[in-house]
């Protein structure tokens, strides 16, 4: 199961929002909504603000090998097991930082994996190079987080309680909200308004964005 980047603890005591300043019947309705809906699309935001999640994730990476002693990650095609009900992991987002490489395939040909070195962005094969080829470097890997950074914990309880506070603002009830956000509606928009991304916590995800570049 996903780990929730916060909890619905955090998200009250940042916001001081009451259950029936949004509409909901009672408080456990309202933390139902809370854990179950609005984290996961804050979740959902940073992801893809920061081009990766903040799970720890297993997977396959396939990776160009340029008769290099080094392969990047950054610009590689992944097929991996996503954390169980967790089917909002925006497409192409990059495995790093590598935490663990547990096998290294190279033409199709199986390698001693006391021969490689995993760094956060790349692997290194000790003393030897990549065959040339296209996607022929087959890792299998752990990347990620084993735990959430504290200050993504922050800034998705500051974005909930953002939203929260500017939905009260606005008269936007959540019983409004919830069949968009629940059908896969984009509400991206909302997160990027300056009232719920402020400076402060853009300025903390920016820490964690990877921009996509083709390593030489």
């Amino acid at each position: 199961m996903a780990v929730r980047y916060c909890s619905t603890i955090d998200v009250n005591l940042f916001s001081q929002i009451e259950w029936n300043q949004l509409g909901f019947v009672n408080l456990g309705a309202y933390g139902d909504w809370l854990a179950g809906t609005l984290i996961y699309k804050a979740m959902d935001f940073i992801d893809n603000y920061c081009r990766h999640n903040f799970q720890d994730n297993v997977g396959t990476i396939y990776v160009d090998g340029r008769s290099r002693e080094t392969v990047h990650v950054t610009s590689s095609g992944v097929v991996t097991e996503w954390p169980d009900t967790y089917p909002e992991f925006p497409i192409g987002l990059m495995p790093i930082p590598l935490m663990r490489v547990t096998a290294v395939s190279i033409d199709g040909v199986a390698q001693t994996i006391g021969n490689f070195r995993t760094y956060n962005t790349h692997v290194a094969y000790v003393n030897s190079v990549f065959n040339e080829g296209r996607q022929n470097v087959i890792l299998t890997a752990r990347f990620g987080y084993g735990t959430v950074p504290h200050d993504i914990q922050y800034v998705c309880a500051q974005l909930c309680s953002n939203m929260l506070s500017d939905m009260v603002r606005r008269r936007m009830f959540a019983d409004l909200m919830t069949p968009i956000m629940e059908a896969g509606g984009d509400i991206s928009i909302l997160f990027r308004s300056p009232r719920v991304l402020t400076d402060n916590e853009k300025s903390i995800l920016n820490k964690y964005r990877y921009h996509a570049a083709e390593i030489t």
